[in-house]
């Protein structure tokens, strides 16, 4: 290219930024039209032709130029709908069952109780056919699941065969997305565990595995969310405030957290800096610094790996990656220039990108502090003459920057507008630098040896509780956000009118030149009087972190012995939902841990059990199945994985099912102790307590319903106290005969009695014949799951009034912890008492 059009193209950063800006709008015009594909290229064609018949002109040529690269958009739009491709998989969509073989191509999100798998297909074939026909395009499939990772099912670039109906794509599906699949049968054809982003993925779930073993909920999910941006069950009763109160960014890839991995790598490289012979320094300096450039770039890409490679962590990944190496080329950074680049390289790939909410999100965001910040500051300086108000300006200035520039974007996507946005990033964003490097410490340590990462988690701990917190401080504020009605279609003029009155807005100031001055001033703004060194600030940081440590560590080691044997009957539920499911944990009084069974919502019943123990206590001393019932074993399986448990204890079955195979495939897996036990077992749990089993007898008694007939009927035995354990046999008329039969009526006797109901399932006669036997004074009834279609219509999972009255006697209260929340037994040398707890 000549000299003459460098100059007409005024190529100190602004060609990328024309060809971006035209690349971007040929892809968003190609939305608005139908035209083929062919029609674009057509007038690419006579663009170039064109412009080589005005190459003398230097506003044409610009003008052609920019055309051509406008109508390269829209055929790269073209192209990636599909929409002439006689193969796509969306011509299949109809009621006719297909196989469908396709490659898992996203990480799996997890949408209440189900798994949302982005495959792109390959070939299809009619049901019960063997004739293959190939296809092209992407699909949604929701499989049942609440975790990010199936051990035993589809993951991240498994290629897979799917057979079920394929339905038309949702309106509120992204684009590209042709069609979708909803609970197909999924069958893992080969599994790409080898290749490296698949190892890549795993590693970061190990990552996000680490961390939830060294840290209760919903802390864990929360520092998981902001170094890994991996959002797991247990963080979703907090995205609500998050949300509402504009620190969403916190635990979203972004731009920053490059920044500070870029910085930690560079500081870490220092060493190689200092010493070095004077006539050598240029020349091992420049190899030296091209050592710690190209680490810089390895550990920023990888982080945008294991941050999950969605369109954010694309954006953060690029711009960091330019930001390293510009220095390098002799370039001064340009942030403009690198969101053209990164925005081009993205919609190249994928144009749908630009329909990306988080992309837009993070586009519009960073390209909002950049253009308003300095102006901003303008109007806070007087904050600067405070204690530490330097910071507290630019954090408030930089939250409002973003705000002005996503603000209709946010509220379409999260249905609302933040009024309380810079006091919760004032109260939260100066500790984000910390959480990061602590994220990092309690990974790399863990990775060694997991035990050793509890004493760095003693000091993560208190930060993220404390960020927690004024999330939900800032949520309860009065008038803390407001709703936006995003079902009307004036929303969407509205978002159209606000960027219109922005840009004139920002030309204005452009024109005037108050954001250059606006950006001197904040330059050369005085920081304030009350200031540190950083070697001070350094020492501030560890003396506090050390300080955590052995305060923790003091408070496990000396924390007395109570002396008071606990029973809890967990109510295990999402938030304003009925529980569902049973369980029990029990706390002896020389320390010991049992948990019995666990209900279906993993997130919930993470935060109640890590509320009961203590905060250095990640292992149980024993985990117990019952039975193989869903509602009963999903928990557990979170929780084998999360703690480290000493033994794990069931049953066994004849036939096992689905989730029974994947309990005892977990258990091997993670070289636990495992015990079969039957009748006549003693498990010991400490001094004076220990569970007798009384069902099932052996064999194992074979019928269709074999997880009731052989759940687990144990005797908890202290001084002074002996509560029967009935579980879900309560429910087997097998069950309930067996123990009448083969034990003597003192041998029955309990002082308490728990058991599983469900709602309009009667009990068997036999029950209360037990009941009889057992002479309780408390009878206390945990909750079975509901059915999809009970959920559905509202129903609860307290026992109705017909259920309940063949149970009522005047020698025994009833309770239930659908209706009084979690109860909890403690007993001692003295005697036994209970407590309720909403």
């Amino acid at each position: 290219m000549d000299k003459s059009l460098k100059s007409a193209f005024n190529l100190h950063g602004q060609l990328l930024l024309y060809i971006a800006s035209a690349w971007l709008v040929g892809i968003f015009l190609a939305s608005l039209v139908a035209l083929s594909s062919l029609w674009f290229l057509l007038g690419v064609a006579g663009g170039l032709i064109l412009l080589v018949l005005c190459w003398s002109d230097h506003k044409a040529r610009l003008i052609l130029f920019l055309a051509c690269c406008l109508l390269l958009g829209a055929w790269r739009y073209t192209t990636a709908t599909l929409r002439e491709d006689p193969q796509s998989i969306a011509r299949f969509i109809g009621d006719q069952p297909l196989q469908i073989l396709g490659t898992v191509t996203d990480e799996p999100r997890l949408i209440g109780r189900s798994r949302l798998l982005a495959i792109t297909v390959y070939s299809l074939a009619r049901d019960k056919q063997t004739t293959w026909k190939p296809v092209d395009g992407q699909i949604d499939v929701r499989t049942f699941g609440t975790a990010i990772e199936d051990p035993y099912g589809a993951n991240y670039g498994d290629v897979v065969v799917l057979r079920g109906k394929l339905q038309a794509q949702p309106s509120s599906s992204m684009l590209g997305t042709l069609a979708t699949m909803t609970f197909p049968r999924v069958s893992v054809k080969q599994s790409n565990t080898l290749s490296p982003i698949a190892m890549l993925y795993h590693l970061r779930l190990m990552l996000a595995n680490i961390i939830e073993r060294t840290l209760p909920q919903p802390e864990a999910a929360l520092l998981v969310a902001i170094f890994l941006s991996i959002r797991t069950s247990a963080l979703k009763p907090l995205l609500p405030a998050f949300n509402a109160t504009g620190i969403a960014h916190l635990i979203a890839p972004s731009g920053f957290k490059v920044t500070i991995l870029a910085g930690l790598v560079g500081k870490s490289m220092a060493l190689f800096h200092k010493g070095r012979a004077p006539g050598l320094a240029r020349q091992r300096v420049t190899w030296q610094s091209w050592l710690v450039t190209g680490l810089k770039v390895a550990s920023v890409g990888i982080y945008t790996m294991l941050s999950g490679a969605g369109p954010a962590a694309i954006r953060a990944g690029v711009m960091g990656i330019l930001l390293v190496i510009a220095p390098h080329l002799g370039r001064r950074y340009n942030v403009y220039t690198a969101l053209a680049a990164t925005a081009l390289v993205m919609s190249s790939i994928h144009p749908f990108v630009l329909w990306d909410a988080s992309f837009q999100l993070s586009f519009l965001g960073t390209l909002g502090i950049v253009l308003f910040t300095p102006f901003l500051q303008r109007f806070l300086q007087p904050l600067a003459r405070i204690p530490a108000g330097h910071h507290l300006m630019e954090i408030i200035a930089v939250t409002m920057a973003a705000q002005i520039a996503t603000l209709p974007i946010f509220a379409v996507t999260f249905q609302e507008i933040s009024l309380v946005a810079p006091l919760a990033n004032m109260l939260t964003v100066p500790l984000f630098s910390t959480m990061i490097v602590l994220g990092l410490c309690v990974c790399c340590v863990g990775i060694i040896w997991q035990p050793l990462a509890i004493p760095l988690a003693w000091i993560a701990w208190p930060v993220l509780w404390y960020v927690i917190h004024a999330a939900q401080w800032c949520f309860t504020l009065p008038g803390a956000y407001f709703n936006i009605d995003v079902s009307s279609g004036w929303i969407i003029w509205a978002a159209w009118c606000y960027y219109a009155l922005l840009l004139l807005g920002l030309s204005f100031l452009l024109r005037t030149g108050t954001l250059q001055a606006a950006s001197v001033r904040h330059h050369t703004a005085s920081s304030s009087f009350l200031t540190l060194s950083p070697r001070a600030w350094g020492y501030v940081r560890v003396s506090s972190g050390l300080l955590m440590v052995i305060i923790t560590g003091l408070t496990a080691l000396i924390a007395p012995s109570s002396g008071i044997l606990k029973i809890a009957l967990l109510h295990v539920a999402p938030a304003n939902q009925p529980s569902q499911g049973d369980t029990i944990v029990i706390q002896t009084p020389d320390g010991k841990t049992v948990l019995i069974d666990a209900g279906l919502d993993v997130a919930s019943l993470s935060q109640v059990l890590d509320s009961r123990l203590p905060l250095w206590q990640r292992s149980l001393d024993a985990v117990i199945l019952t039975t193989a019932e869903q509602d009963h074993i999903t928990g557990l399986q979170d929780i084998i994985q999360r703690y480290y448990v000493s033994t794990v204890v069931d049953a066994g079955m004849l036939h096992p099912n689905a989730a029974y195979t994947r309990w005892r495939r977990t258990i091997r897996q993670g070289n636990l102790r495992y015990f079969s036990v039957a009748q006549g077992t003693t498990i010991p749990l400490g001094v004076g307590v220990s569970l007798q089993v009384i069902w099932p007898g052996q064999p194992l008694h074979k019928s269709s319903d074999e997880a009731r007939d052989n759940a687990l009927v144990m005797y908890l035995i202290a001084p002074g106290l002996r509560i029967l354990l009935l579980g879900v046999a309560a429910q087997s008329k097998y069950a309930l005969n067996g123990l009448l039969n083969a034990l003597s009526s003192n041998y029955l006797q309990a002082q308490i009695v728990q058991m599983v109901g469900e709602n309009k399932t009667p009990f068997p006669v036999e029950l209360k014949m037990v009941l009889q036997r057992a002479t309780p004074s408390l009878l206390l009834v945990t909750p079975g799951a509901l059915s999809g279609k009970q959920r559905k219509g509202g129903e609860n999972t307290m026992l109705r009034e017909d259920t309940l009255s063949t149970l009522t006697q005047a020698s025994w209260q009833v309770m239930q912890t659908a209706q009084v929340g979690t109860i909890e037994i403690r007993s001692n040398n003295a005697g036994w008492n209970f407590s309720t707890a909403f």
